[in-house]
């Protein structure tokens, strides 16, 4: 009868594990994209801001991970050497397992990663 009583809760809890531990997961991708489009960005070999942007949407693309222009900000590039780049990454990431519980406290079951990555100019 307690297992009844307690199944519940343990299994959400568990569930709710796995679903931050994966949003974790997704923000580390987003870091690492944002330091490699920012290490490029530095670089002194003449990348546009599109080429940089390509490259962060293919290094968050080879983890299943889909971000678009409009969640990339890349502000500082070829402003001379020394200087910093900075690329900030927003991606909303939907929790699925306790997005019911989520969106109950907050009104919506979305969580916003925000990453960002600045280096000098080189």
């Amino acid at each position: 009868m307690e297992f009844a009583l307690v199944a519940p809760i343990l299994l959400l809890l568990l569930l709710g594990i796995v679903d931050f531990a994966r949003a974790w997961n997704v923000y580390e991708v987003l870091t690492d994209a944002a330091r490699e489009g920012a290490r490029e960005a530095v670089v002194d070999n003449g990348k546009t801001e599109a080429e940089v942007r390509q490259i962060i949407v293919d290094a968050a693309a080879r983890a299943g991970i889909e971000i678009t222009d409009a969640d990339i900000q890349i502000t500082g590039l070829g402003s001379g050497r020394g200087n910093p780049t900075t690329v900030r990454i927003e991606h909303t990431y939907p929790l699925r397992f306790v997005g019911a519980l989520v969106s109950l406290a907050q009104g919506s079951n979305e969580l916003v990663l925000a990453t960002e990555f600045a280096m000098r100019n080189e």
